[in-house]
C-alpha cells in the first residue's frame, strides 16, 4: 500500500514548466496505483478537466478504486470530483466520442471485465451521466492495459485496440493477447475473438498511425523485445491518393508499389537506391545512376559531381558553427550565390536531410532533363522522394523561416543559374562554339587511313552505329569532339600560376597544368617522331597480349604489382615506365599487408585475362558512370568497408556518416572537376590523335626500320620481330594476287570481326594487317570522341588517389587491400571471358590509379606519352583541390573563406548574372514560364514562374546595371 502523488505541470508560456499541483489540485493529487491520466473538457463547459485512475487499493480522499474526473472551476483549480467506475480495478482508459453524439465517452480497461461508458447528460462542474456496459469479450483475459482508439475500418467511428499491461512481468512471452474491437453504431464487438494471428501475442503497447500515407491505420507494436510494424493491407478501404508509383493503384492494393506499371511489368529501368545510407550518399548514388543513364561525357559529369558535392556540403556547412559554405556567398569566377543566414526551424538533422533531398532532386531533374534515360530517371527521382516522405510539389525557395526544403530548392536554383554562365555552354547543350577538326573522318570499317591529313591532330571516327560508354546511341555516324573548349569552364582550385592562354582560329584556348607538346609525328622521322612511332606501336604490341591461352601467367597480387613512388618527367623518358615487350609496368610491389602484418598471397591469372579485365573494368562500360563517377563508386566502396574508421585524415573524432560523406564528396568532386578542365583544356589545344589514327596512318606509309626492306618510309611503323613485320609472299594475309605483300602486319587482337557471338566467343590474337588494326573495344565504340593527349583516365585516377589518401590519412585501402572480382565467363562485354575468375587487387589507392592508367594502353586508347603527363597533372590537381576543400571544413570561420567573398550586388532580374537586366533575362524567364521546379526565372521565390516575376522582377529593373 501507500499513497502516490500526481503532478500538474503548468507552462509559463516560454516552454518552461512549474509543478503547481498542490496549489491547484490539493489532496486530489493522491492516488493508490495511478497508471493513466488525460486532460479533456469532460463536461463541455469550455475548460479542461482532469481524468485519472487509482487502482489496486483504497486511499484518501477517494477511499475507493476507480476512474476519477476532477472538474475545473474555470480558474484552473480543481476541488469537485466524481468517480465514474467506483470499486472497479481499472488500469488504463481512453476518452473519445465513440458514438458520434458530441459527448465524450470512455473505454476503461479493467482487471475484470472491460467497460464502455457512454455519455448521457452532464451537469457542469458537478456530475457526468453515463450508461455503463461490461463488455466481457472472449479475447479479454483480465490483463488488459494500454488502450488506444482510431478508425481502423474507415467507417467514420472509432475502434479500439487494447494491449497487455503485464507483458513486462517475467516471463514476457506469456501468450497474452492484443485485442481489436470494432465499433458499430457506438457499440463495440469482438470480431477476432480468440483466433490466433501473428499480431496478437505479447504486445505491451501500440501506436496507431498511417505509416505509409495510404489512408489506412497501421500499428506499431512494442513487443517483449523490439518492435513490430503491422501494416494494414485492407485494399477495399485504401485511398486512391496514396499512390507513390503513380500507377493508379492504391499502395495497399499494389503488389508492386514501387513499379509504375499497374501490371507490375518492368517497363523501364528507373533507378532505385538504398535508404540505409546518409542522405548525401543516397543522392550521390542517384546521381551515379543518372550518369549511367546519360551520354558518356566525362567533362559534363565531373561538373555535375562537383556541383552536387558543393550543394550537399553547403547544406551541412550552413548549419555548422565552424564550417564555411563552398558555394553560397562565395565568388566563383565572378558569380556570387545569394545567401542570408539560415537557422533551421526543425532539428538540424531533419533540416539537412530535407535540404539535401530537395536540392538534389531539383538539380538532377534539371541536369538530366535531356538524358536518353530521362523518363526512367524522373520516375526514379519521384519515387525516391516519395519513399523519403517528401512532397515534390513544394517548390518555394524562401528559406527565411528555417525550412530545409526551401534551402535545398534555393541552392539548386543558384547552382542552375551558376551553370548557365560558367563557360560550359550548358544552355546550348554543351556544344562547341568554334572548334572544327582538321582531319576528315576515318571510316572504321574500311582498312587503312588514306584520308588523314595530319597524324598529329584528332580525327573523327565514322561508324555504322556509334554507342558510347554508357550504352547510348549517339545521333549521327560521326560524333564531334567532346568539350575541346572546356578549359573555359569555371574551376575550383586551378590558379593563375598553372594557367596559359593559346590562340588558334581566333579562339583563346585556356590551358591549366600545361605539360607541353606531345610527341609529334614527322614524315621524315625527325624531332620527336621516334617517340610518337614507338609509343603508338607499343599499343599494338600490347594488344597482342590479350589472349588467355598464350600460357603466360602473372601474379597480380600487391606482392608483385604496385608501390611505385616516382615517375619519369620528360617526354624522352616516359617510355622507361613500361615493359614494352612483355607488358605492364615494373614495380617493386609490397612486402607485407600493413593491416595484417602478413605477406600478400600470390594471385596467379593468365596475363590475357588480366589485361582484358583491366581494359573493361576501368572503361566501366557499357553502363559507365565515366571515370570521375567511377572513383566516386570507389570512394563509396571504401566508406562501406567494415574496417574503415571514419576519422578525417585518420585522426580526431569519428565522423558520422553524413559529415564523412559531404566532406569526402566536396574534396573528390572538386578534384574531378578541375581534372576535367585541365585535361580537356590540354586535349582541346593540342588536339592530338588516337592510336587508331596513328597506327593505321603509319601503316599506310610503311615501315620505318630498314631502308633496304620493302615499304620503307621514315614516318612508318617500326618493325619488331615476332610482333610487327612485313607480309611476305605466301603469307595468309598476302591477299588475292599478293596485293598485301610488303604491307605491315601486327601480332595483335584480331578484332570484333573475329567474333560471331560475344557471349561465348573471344577473338584471340594473331597476325592482322596493321591498317585493319582496332582497339580492344566494342565495334560500336572503338575510341572516345575527343583527343588523346593527355589521358583523362590517368589524370582523374591519380587525382582521386591523392584525395583518398589525404582524406583517409592512409595510402592503403581499408584492411590493406581493395578488390574487385570479375567472374569467369561473365564479366567481359567486348567478348567472352575471362577464362578464370580474376580478382583485381590493390594495396593502395595509387596502385589502383596506376593500374587504371595501364588499362588504357591495353584497351588501345592511349600511347605512353598520353599517360604519364596525365598522372603527373593529377597529382598536383588532387592535392590542390583537397587543400582548398579542407579550408572550408572548419576552424576559425572568421579567418577562413567564409569571409573571403564580397556580398553579391545583383538586381533581382539579372537572371544570367552578366551585371545587367536586358532582353536576354526576359528570354530566360519566358523559357521558364509556368515552371514549378526551382527555376531560374522564379524571381520572387514563390515557387512558380508567373507574370509577377516578369513585372516585378525584370521589367521593374530593366536596363539597370547591377555592378
Amino acid at each position: 500500500g501507500g499513497t502516490a502523488k500526481d503532478f500538474l505541470l503548468i507552462n509559463d508560456g516560454t516552454g518552461h514548466f512549474t509543478d503547481e499541483g498542490e496549489a491547484r489540485v490539493g489532496e486530489l493529487l493522491h492516488s493508490a496505483f495511478g497508471t493513466a491520466g488525460q486532460i479533456h473538457d469532460m463536461d463541455g463547459d469550455g475548460d479542461l478537466d482532469i481524468v485519472k485512475n487509482t487502482t489496486l487499493f483504497n486511499v484518501a480522499p477517494w477511499n475507493s478504486r476507480g476512474v476519477l474526473v476532477l472538474f475545473n472551476d474555470g480558474e484552473g483549480h480543481f476541488s469537485n470530483w466524481q468517480n465514474l467506475v467506483p470499486n472497479a480495478s481499472p488500469y488504463m482508459f481512453e476518452v473519445a466520442d465513440f458514438n458520434g453524439d458530441g459527448l465524450l465517452d470512455l473505454y476503461v480497461v479493467d482487471d475484470g471485465s472491460d467497460k464502455l461508458l457512454t455519455a448521457t447528460e452532464h451537469v457542469a462542474d458537478t456530475e457526468l451521466g453515463f450508461t455503463t456496459v461490461n463488455l466481457g469479450f472472449p479475447s479479454s483475459n483480465g490483463f488488459g492495459g494500454n488502450v488506444h482508439a482510431a478508425d481502423l475500418d474507415l467507417d467514420g467511428d472509432l475502434d479500439v485496440v487494447v494491449s497487455d499491461v503485464d507483458v513486462d512481468i517475467p516471463p514476457c512471452n506469456s501468450g497474452r493477447r492484443m485485442a481489436i474491437y470494432e465499433n458499430v453504431d457506438g457499440m463495440l464487438s469482438d470480431p477476432y475473438g480468440t483466433t490466433t494471428f501473428d499480431w496478437v501475442t505479447n504486445s505491451y503497447d501500440v501506436a496507431l498511425l498511417d505509416i505509409n500515407n495510404d489512408g489506412l491505420v497501421d500499428i506499431l507494436s512494442g513487443k517483449c523485445a523490439g518492435y513490430e510494424v503491422i501494416m494494414s493491407d485492407n485494399c477495399a478501404l485504401a485511398s486512391s491518393s496514396a499512390d507513390y508509383d503513380l500507377d493508379g493503384v492504391p499502395d495497399a492494393c499494389d503488389v508492386c508499389p514501387n513499379n509504375p506499371d499497374p501490371d507490375c511489368e518492368v517497363q523501364g529501368s528507373y533507378p532505385t537506391v538504398s535508404t540505409e545510407h546518409s542522405m548525401a550518399r543516397q543522392w550521390n548514388d542517384m546521381l551515379l545512376e543518372s550518369i549511367r543513364a546519360d551520354f558518356a561525357r566525362p567533362t559534363v559529369h565531373a561538373r555535375n559531381l562537383w556541383h552536387s558535392s558543393m550543394l550537399m556540403w553547403d547544406v551541412w556547412a550552413v548549419m555548422d558553427s565552424a564550417a564555411c559554405p563552398a558555394f553560397l556567398g562565395q565568388d566563383l569566377g565572378g558569380f556570387v550565390a545569394a545567401f542570408d543566414e539560415f537557422t533551421p526551424a526543425t532539428d538540424v538533422q531533419t533540416a539537412r536531410d530535407e535540404a539535401i533531398a530537395f536540392g538534389m532532386y531539383r538539380l538532377l531533374s534539371h541536369r538530366f532533363a535531356n538524358a536518353p534515360g530521362v523518363d526512367d530517371l524522373l520516375v526514379g527521382y519521384d519515387i525516391h522522394m516519395g519513399i523519403l516522405g517528401y512532397d515534390v510539389n513544394f517548390t518555394s525557395t524562401d528559406y527565411s523561416s528555417g525550412d530545409g526544403r526551401a534551402l535545398g530548392n534555393h541552392l539548386a536554383a543558384q547552382l542552375i543559374a551558376f551553370g548557365l554562365q560558367d563557360g560550359a555552354n550548358e544552355a546550348n547543350g554543351f556544344a562547341n562554339t568554334v572548334y572544327e577538326p582538321v582531319n576528315p573522318s576515318l571510316i572504321v570499317d574500311l582498312d587503312g587511313n588514306e584520308t588523314v591529313e595530319d597524324l598529329n591532330r584528332w580525327q573523327p571516327l565514322t561508324l555504322d552505329l556509334f554507342i558510347d560508354q554508357s550504352g547510348n546511341v549517339i545521333p549521327g555516324e560521326t560524333p564531334p569532339f567532346l568539350s575541346p573548349e572546356w578549359g573555359q569552364v569555371t574551376s575550383w582550385a586551378l590558379g593563375d600560376e598553372d594557367f596559359n592562354t593559346y590562340t588558334r582560329d581566333g579562339f583563346d584556348y585556356q590551358v591549366y597544368h600545361d605539360p607541353g607538346q606531345p610527341a609529334l609525328h614527322a614524315m621524315d622521322g625527325s624531332g620527336t617522331s621516334e617517340i610518337y612511332q614507338t609509343g603508338h606501336s607499343m599499343v599494338a604490341l600490347w594488344s597482342g597480349m590479350l589472349d588467355p591461352t598464350d600460357g603466360v601467367l602473372w601474379d597480380i597480387s600487391p606482392a608483385s604489382i604496385g608501390n611505385r613512388t616516382s615517375y619519369p618527367t620528360t617526354l624522352e623518358t616516359y617510355a622507361t615506365l613500361y615493359d614494352a615487350t612483355n607488358g605492364g609496368s615494373p614495380s617493386p610491389g609490397h612486402e607485407v599487408n600493413p593491416a595484417t602484418g602478413a605477406p600478400y598471397a600470390p594471385n596467379m591469372v593468365p596475363r590475357g585475362d588480366y589485361a582484358r579485365v583491366l581494359a573493361e573494368f576501368w572503361a566501366d562500360g557499357p553502363d559507365s558512370e565515366t571515370p570521375p563517377g567511377h572513383w566516386f563508386t570507389i570512394l563509396n566502396y571504401v566508406s562501406d568497408h567494415p574496417e574503415l574508421v571514419k576519422q578525417f585524415q585518420g585522426e580526431g573524432p569519428v565522423l558520422d556518416d553524413l559529415e564523412w560523406d559531404v566532406k569526402a564528396y566536396l574534396a573528390l568532386g572538386s578534384a574531378m572537376h578541375d581534372c576535367a578542365i585541365s585535361a580537356w583544356g590540354v586535349k582541346g589545344w593540342y588536339d592530338s590523335s588516337r592510336p587508331i589514327t596513328a597506327i593505321r596512318g603509319m601503316a599506310e606509309l610503311g615501315q620505318s626500320s630498314d631502308p633496304a626492306l620493302p615499304s620503307y618510309h621514315p614516318g612508318g611503323l617500326p618493325l619488331v620481330p615476332g610482333a610487327i613485320q612485313l607480309v611476305e609472299a605466301g603469307d595468309p594475309l598476302a591477299g588475292v594476287g599478293g596485293q598485301h605483300v610488303g604491307d605491315v602486319k601486327l601480332w595483335a587482337w584480331k578484332g570484333s570481326d573475329a567474333i560471331n557471338n560475344v557471349d561465348n566467343e573471344f577473338a584471340g590474337v594473331g597476325w592482322i594487317l596493321a591498317k585493319a588494326w582496332e582497339p580492344y573495344q566494342r565495334p560500336s565504340f572503338v575510341s572516345p570522341n575527343f583527343a588523346g593527349y593527355v589521358s583523362g583516365h590517368s589524370a582523374f585516377s591519380r587525382a582521386a588517389a591523392e584525395v583518398l589518401t589525404a582524406f583517409t590519412g592512409d595510402a592503403y585501402f581499408p584492411g590493406g587491400m581493395g578488390t574487385f572480382i570479375a567472374p569467369a565467363g561473365e564479366f567481359l562485354v567486348f567478348e567472352d571471358g575471362p577464362s578464370v575468375d580474376v580478382e583485381l587487387q590493390w594495396a593502395t589507392y595509387r596502385d589502383a590509379s596506376d593500374e587504371c592508367s595501364l588499362s588504357r594502353i591495353y584497351g588501345g586508347i592511349h600511347p605512353t606519352f598520353d599517360d604519364v603527363p596525365g598522372r603527373l597533372m593529377g597529382i598536383d590537381i588532387g592535392l590542390d583541390a583537397f587543400q582548398r576543400a579542407v579550408s572550408f571544413y572548419g576552424g576559425d570561420a572568421a579567418e577562413g573563406p567564409c569571409t573571403s567573398s564580397p556580398e553579391p550586388e545583383t538586381c533581382p532580374g539579372d537572371l544570367d548574372n552578366d551585371g545587367f537586366v536586358t532582353i536576354s533575362d526576359v528570354l530566360i524567364l519566358l523559357g521558364d514560364f509556368g515552371c514549378t521546379n526551382a527555376c531560374v526565372g522564379d524571381v520572387d521565390g514563390d515557387g512558380v514562374v508567373t507574370v509577377a516575376d516578369l513585372l516585378g522582377g525584370i521589367l521593374a529593373s530593366f536596363g539597370e546595371a547591377c555592378l
